[in-house]
């Protein structure tokens, strides 16, 4: 069997470095046989590992780059667009490619774990492109060989030009939105979706024998808790191995403590709501900001609701019709002609009256769901769910 001594993961990334990049670099380090190639405008930290290679690089430098690989007019104006192009790296980015037998996209909000303990030699000499979860493209970390086959492979989707010449952002990296009728055993092909996406592509090119494709779950994301990271194995629960744990939904909400640690100590745990270092005193930690913490922080919101909706019942007034949206999902924002402000899912379906806090604090409610609140902060509605996590969608 052929030896993959190294393989390159890119990512792009620009805009100031988040608190969570340390942890991402620390899992990196003990990784020494994968590569990671970081394009940003940021300077390198003084503490990096030799595997993790920074690559001075702009957005300008990019949208040119892009537009002279892709033969298309490639203007991005924020920097999320660029998960729509993940699957043009090898493209993209080729010169900086040309080296490596297999290269990979991720995103930096990952904690890994032992990766070639589950990307092995052997899974890279049977398949072309790797997925790292069993039901859709996992956009956060692909990887891909690195051939004129594969690295072309975004442009079997008719919409592609569309996608890349567009400011929308797609989740064409992926499965256009549609994560939760995938997760439920759905069939990308018999659902209506916008473009066409790698989903699309991986899975038509899967049905006619033209691709290898590995499709495994082998990561963790939401917020379990039990995680536990020793100098580089990622665990769940003292007995499942996890290849990495992605923080998208731990950085997201609200309860969540984000402690942006410059050194990152070789035993870590990753509870629900904390990162906290192994140790006797991190017990006391874990008791507090993970379970007493939490119990105050959500028992003060349901007090929160019951004032504000049912003693003070002052109502959200004077907020034009407005639909806000978040890939396939919306929701409205509706005044009548005294107005009031109604919380609406659907048009077809009935408006709630939206209740202003009882405190300054842009919280809104409504009185058919206590255990779920608003925010509208600019153009942003934010939907925050009982235990913090919060969804943002972008008004239309």
């Amino acid at each position: 069997m052929k030896s993959y001594e190294k393989y390159g993961i890119n990512q792009c990334f620009f805009g100031k470095l988040p608190w969570y990049f340390n942890f991402f670099l620390k899992s990196c380090s003990t990784n020494p046989t994968v590569n990671f190639l970081i394009f940003t405008d940021q300077e390198k930290p003084k503490k990096c590992p030799n595997n993790v290679e920074f690559i001075p690089f702009s957005l300008k430098q990019f949208n040119s780059l892009a537009s002279e690989r892709l033969n298309l007019k490639i203007e991005i104006k924020y920097a999320y667009k660029l998960c729509d192009f993940k699957p043009a790296y090898g493209i993209i980015l080729s010169d900086y490619l040309k080296d490596y037998e297999y290269w990979g996209i991720t995103d930096i909000d990952l904690i890994f774990g032992r990766i070639r303990e589950f990307i092995t030699d052997e899974m890279l000499t049977d398949y072309e492109v790797i997925s790292v979860r069993n039901d859709y493209p996992t956009g956060s970390f692909m990887i891909f060989e690195n051939k004129e086959k594969t690295n072309w492979l975004f442009k079997k989707s008719k919409d592609y030009e569309k996608i890349f010449t567009s400011d929308k952002h797609y989740c064409f990296d992926e499965c256009n939105f549609v994560h939760q009728y995938l997760e439920d055993g759905g069939d990308i092909f018999e659902i209506e979706t916008e473009i066409e996406s790698m989903h699309h592509i991986l899975m038509y090119e899967i049905q006619n024998n033209n691709l290898k494709v590995h499709f495994d779950f082998l990561i963790i994301e939401g917020l379990p808790g039990k995680l536990f990271w020793n100098n580089g194995l990622l665990s769940f629960k003292n007995e499942f191995e996890v290849l990495h744990y992605h923080l998208i939904l731990y950085k997201a909400n609200q309860y969540t403590l984000k402690r942006d640690w410059e050194e990152i100590p070789n035993q870590f745990y990753i509870d629900k709501y904390l990162i906290r270092k192994n140790g006797i005193l991190s017990i006391l930690d874990y008791l507090f900001n993970d379970n007493i913490r939490i119990w105050f922080k959500k028992a003060n919101i349901l007090i929160e609701y019951y004032l504000s909706v049912k003693i003070s019942k002052t109502r959200l007034k004077n907020i034009n019709n407005s639909a806000f949206v978040n890939g396939n999902y919306k929701r409205f924002i509706i005044k009548n002609e005294c107005n009031d402000n109604f919380l609406s899912f659907n048009l077809d379906y009935p408006n709630y009256i939206l209740y202003k806090s009882i405190f300054k604090n842009n919280n809104i409610f409504f009185k058919e769901n206590k255990h779920l609140h608003y925010k509208i902060i600019n153009n942003t509605l934010i939907e925050i769910t009982k235990d913090g996590s919060t969804f943002k969608l972008e008004k239309e």
